[in-house]
């Protein structure tokens, strides 16, 4: 009889859910199909193997659904906000360095006088070199957290997505220029993606060495949300 567990756990590998939510979806779609061969051998229908094999019409199909079943807020929060954040402080306290040791203050006014921040001052190239970095720490970040490469793209970019925000806001105070949302939105968008890219690959390798021990474990039982796997194959 064929390894369902092994035939199932090839054609879920690129579901990319973190290996023990992994293990147990295999186990539970594997027994399912086992459980249905065996009725069907015991029912004496002709080539049960191959009719077990239909109840699964699209493996993609299936591994996003059971992807879509497992993300929750919380993931999303894990996988995408919190490295997305930790970009956007990275980025600001760049340009605030570069803005205190290379922008002079000038007057602006009776007594006063103001730090002025724009393309094309000399603050502005030393600090889009340090967004790839951020970049990259938003990516690896959440590639640990086992984001999909477009979820750790997303992340990257968050310096940027925050920076378009506050040209909205501030365009309708100020004035809307075209330059702006290029120049603090896009460019820093590229900047942070070119960091981010290394970390693109299709494979968490945070947890290659996991999904390794788990294979090798026993079958175990179903687990939490075992029910959710087995509405997403036809019954027998």
């Amino acid at each position: 009889m064929r390894s369902w567990e092994h035939f199932v756990a090839e054609r879920l590998r690129r579901t990319t859910l973190p290996p023990q939510v992994q293990h147990e979806v295999v186990t539970e779609i594997a027994a399912h199909l086992e459980e249905c061969e065996a009725e069907l051998r015991a029912a004496g229908v002709p080539n049960p193997e191959a009719q077990t094999l239909d109840q699964v019409s699209d493996w993609n199909a299936l591994g996003r659904n059971i992807r879509r079943a497992k993300e929750d807020a919380m993931t999303v929060t894990k996988r995408i906000v919190m490295p997305g954040v930790a970009a956007v402080i990275v980025a600001l306290a760049a340009l605030k360095v570069c803005v205190y040791w290379l922008v002079a203050p000038q007057p602006c006014g009776p007594d006063m006088t103001c730090l002025i921040v724009s393309a094309d001052g000399p603050a502005y190239l030393p600090w889009l070199a340090t967004l790839p970095l951020a970049g990259a720490l938003a990516a690896a970040l959440a590639r640990r957290a086992g984001a999909r490469p477009g979820q750790r793209l997303l992340a990257a970019v968050f310096p940027a997505l925050y920076l378009g925000v506050e040209t909205c806001v501030l365009g309708l105070f100020y004035g809307f220029f075209w330059r702006i949302p290029i120049y603090w939105v896009i460019v820093p968008a590229m900047a942070a993606a070119i960091g981010a890219w290394p970390f693109l690959d299709g494979r968490r390798k945070a947890y290659q060495n996991e999904e390794e021990t788990v294979a090798s474990r026993s079958n175990r039982g179903v687990g939490p949300g075992g029910s959710e796997q087995r509405q997403l194959v036809e019954p027998c």
